[in-house]
């Protein structure tokens, strides 16, 4: 029984094809064409989508952080051999050199580059509208830490209460653009921060680059949010500020008024009135050095120490920031001609009469203990400053009101 069994086996096995090793070769030549070709699919699909990867926003949004960071370290490698004291005293001018010493606020911009890529494109070929955000991020905080390093030194952070965009023109696949962050204007609690998306358009595109300028190739010199200044750029920053949305008792209370319904559709439609000329006349709008214009946004923002709000007008000097010299003909104020006030804060803050912790106690509302005649920060930004604050502050302040009284309608 056992042979017979033995027998028929090897006969089903004598019936088999023969596969002959040049077969087999073939085969496996396919294979290995078809995992490496897919390998090749699959590095291109990290390579097109690297931006979108883990961690890779974290890395773009504090890269300017870490750079400065790793600057702060090399600092002091290089003066790891000097006394405790020179040490100190190195390091805290490095800090200090930081601030925006004499700058007007109003034309301190910070300026962040990127470009369309595959992943934050929508399906119309254009940069989608979530990804303004998310590009604005990084924006904010290299504004942050630009202009705000010692704040950032004492232990402050940055409350994001909310950002409202205002999109005129499509940024198309591929393009590369501009976010152009300055200070709008600010109110005892908050700081309005104003972002432009800009690009530039190629010299010899005249269906792009002649929409955007009169007939006699000339820019408007004025648009609705004012006439445009030109705007010194740098690249100071300083690490350790934080960005948090959203922020903690921020809410400002809404007032919508009672209107009846013929009031309410007589708003309804002077409001779309409104944006309608607005978005027509930013159409036509450019950048005094000829970029395009493509979006606007606006972002409020509050400085914390804890759950303790700081006053915007409080640390602008804090920070070096001030009104112009009072005549024409004076040397504008820099680092190596600061304005009068800012003794007075470096003495809050910088040995012998100060440290970082005096300071973080006053941003901590130390400054109410000071009497009313010697509250120096007052006048650093009284004059031409104080009245584009207010004139600005009309602007801003009207979007927000409207956008909280807004969540009242049902």
């Amino acid at each position: 029984m056992s042979s017979q069994y033995s027998r028929d086996t090897w006969r089903l096995l004598t019936r088999i094809p023969q596969i002959s090793i040049a077969n087999l070769h073939k085969l496996s030549h396919r294979q290995s064409l078809v995992l490496s070709a897919t390998k090749y699919v699959f590095l291109v699909l990290l390579l097109v989508n690297c931006r979108s990867l883990p961690f890779a926003w974290h890395i773009r949004v504090f890269l300017p952080l870490l750079r400065l960071r790793l600057q702060y370290y090399i600092l002091r490698l290089r003066i790891m051999f000097k006394s405790k004291k020179v040490r100190a005293k190195i390091l805290t001018d490095w800090g200090e050199t930081l601030c925006p010493i004499g700058a007007n606020p109003f034309e301190l911009v910070a300026v962040q580059h990127g470009w369309t890529t595959v992943d934050d494109a929508d399906y119309n070929g254009h940069l989608s509208n979530s990804s303004y955000a998310k590009a604005l991020d990084a924006a904010r905080l290299k504004l942050a830490v630009k202009a705000f390093p010692a704040f950032a030194r004492s232990g402050g952070w940055i409350a994001l209460g909310s950002t409202h965009f205002h999109f005129i023109r499509e940024i198309p696949f591929l393009a590369r653009y501009e976010i152009r962050l300055s200070i709008g204007a600010w109110d005892h609690k908050w700081m309005f921060i104003i972002a432009r998306y800009v690009s530039f358009p190629k010299k010899h595109s005249d269906a792009t680059y002649k929409r955007h300028v009169d007939g006699l190739g000339q820019r408007p010199e004025t648009n609705d949010y004012g006439t445009p200044s030109e705007t010194p750029t740098t690249s100071n920053d300083f690490p350790r500020i934080l960005l948090s949305t959203p922020a903690e008792d921020l809410t400002t209370p809404a007032t919508p008024g009672d209107v009846n319904e013929a009031d309410s559709d007589l708003q309804a439609e002077e409001a779309a009135e409104a944006i309608k000329t607005l978005a027509a006349a930013q159409s036509q709008m450019t950048e005094p050095d000829g970029a395009v214009l493509h979006c606007v946004a606006i972002s409020y923002i509050c400085f914390k120490h804890g759950r303790i709000t700081v006053p915007p007008n409080v640390i602008l000097p804090c920070e070096g920031f001030s009104k112009p010299p009072s005549a024409a003909s004076d040397v504008p104020f820099s680092p190596t001609n600061p304005p009068a006030h800012w003794k007075n804060a470096q003495a809050l803050r910088v040995d012998p009469s100060g440290s970082m912790s005096a300071f973080a106690k006053f941003l901590k509302g130390g400054w109410r203990d000071v009497p009313e005649g010697e509250r120096w920060w007052e006048d650093a930004l009284d004059g031409p400053i104080e009245e584009q604050r207010k004139a600005n502050l009309q602007v801003l302040d009207n979007v927000r009101k409207g956008m909280e009284g807004a969540s009242s309608v049902r």
